[in-house]
Order: structure tokens, then C-alpha cells, then sequence
């Protein structure tokens, strides 16, 4: 690849990453929420994934869980390719958290939302599964091209 299509690339992605971090704030930040009520706080881990399970709403549930963790992968995903000293499991992990700690608190302090000790886990977790797939993706393109 040259350096001319490699740049090309990289301004692609930084794009994509620009797109991604303005509908991030819109879903977290700006969006309404039909299933929160008012403001409140959650510092007790799962309590709400338990709330929903224990409400035999399944589907809102497994929506939560997954919807947390897939809001979050592109983080992880994103954070390697554009900061190579922040590409270990921990710095990946402390960012993922800090940003989502940070929405937490914007949500609680902003828009009268719940600020939710379980999304900042279910966020901290999406962002090191978009972690590994990259970790996976560069790892398979390597065994690709030593072929």
C-alpha cells in the first residue's frame, strides 16, 4: 500500500471515527430516553441487569446488555488505530471506562437521565471486544500476507 493510499485511509477512518463519536453524544447525550423516568443513580453492580432480567423482559434485557457493549466496540476499535501508546489491554480498558464514566456523569448531570455503574461495565467491556476484533483482524491479515 503507498503512503498516498495509506493516508487516504487513515483520513477515511477518522471520518468514520468523527461520524461515530457525534452519534455516540446524540444516542447518550441528546436522544430521549422512553424508559427512563426521571433522574436517579445506580452505583450498585447489575442491580440493573437484574431489575430486567428479574422483570421477565428478556428482550429489554438482552437489548441493554448487548446494545452497551456494541455502542462501545467502535472505541476500542477506533483507540489503537489512532493512538499506537494507547494500544495495550489496559490503556484500552482505563480509556473505554473514562469515557464512559464521563457520559454517565453528563447524562446524570445534563439530562436528568440515571447515571448507571452497570453501562459504564457493559461500555468498559464493548470497548475491549472492538479492541480484540482489530487485534484479530491485524493478526489475520498478517498470517494473510506471510502466505
Amino acid at each position: 500500500m503507498t503512503d498516498k493510499t495509506k493516508k487516504k485511509v487513515k483520513q477515511g477512518l477518522f471520518f468514520l471515527f468523527i461520524i461515530y463519536g457525534v452519534a455516540l453524544i446524540y444516542v447518550t447525550l441528546i436522544k430521549e430516553n422512553e424508559q427512563v423516568y426521571g433522574q436517579a443513580m445506580n452505583l450498585s453492580l447489575f442491580s440493573t441487569i437484574k431489575l430486567m432480567w428479574d422483570s421477565g423482559n428478556l428482550e429489554l434485557a438482552v437489548v441493554n446488555v448487548l446494545g452497551n457493549i456494541v455502542m462501545f466496540a467502535p472505541v476500542g476499535m477506533f483507540i489503537p488505530l489512532f493512538m499506537k501508546s494507547f494500544d495495550g489491554f489496559i490503556q484500552v480498558f482505563v480509556t473505554g471506562f473514562l469515557i464512559s464514566f464521563t457520559i454517565e456523569i453528563l447524562q446524570y448531570e445534563l439530562t436528568e437521565r440515571v447515571f448507571d455503574i452497570d453501562d459504564i461495565l457493559l461500555n468498559s467491556i464493548g470497548t475491549l471486544v472492538g479492541w480484540i476484533l482489530v487485534k484479530l483482524l491485524f493478526f489475520f491479515k498478517r498470517l494473510i500476507l506471510k502466505q
